[in-house]
């Protein structure tokens, strides 16, 4: 019993250590690391193809919940310093079926991305990505 034990400790022990060291490979998540916010960064993170690039994904990968209204979706999500997305979440009041898909397709979303500088150093910054379509 005491093997039992002391296997599920080792393992639950080991796992969190490697969740956190391949959570440091990523640049993900680290407790303690600051995330800034556009405003406080010298250099605003950007998308390496263009910011079209963004919008050309959401237009052909959105789809449209049945609701008669189109409202305008405010995103908020971070950039990594490897150039990836995470924690997205919607920020204003719209439906829940709205919502799910503004996530779902923001995080396939894997074109790279410049990521902000800070003081000569890159940091990990928060943006806030506003999505409006146009009625059919």
């Amino acid at each position: 019993m005491k093997s039992i034990i002391f296997f599920l400790l080792f393992s639950i022990t080991g796992f969190a250590q490697n969740s956190e060291e391949y959570a440091k490979k990523l640049h993900h998540n680290l407790p303690g690391e600051k995330v800034y916010l556009e405003s406080e960064v010298d250099v605003k993170p950007k998308l390496m193809y263009g910011e079209n690039a963004m919008y050309r994904f959401m237009s052909r990968n959105f789809k449209f919940p049945n609701e008669r209204a189109i409202p305008k979706i405010v995103c908020s999500f971070v950039i990594e310093l490897d150039g990836t997305i995470s924690d997205v979440k919607v920020v204003n009041n719209i439906s829940e079926s709205y919502k799910k898909e503004a996530i779902r397709v923001l995080s396939l979303f894997k074109e790279p991305w410049y990521p902000a500088v800070k003081n000569n150093q890159q940091v990990r910054c928060q943006i806030i990505y506003p999505i409006q379509f146009d009625r059919l």
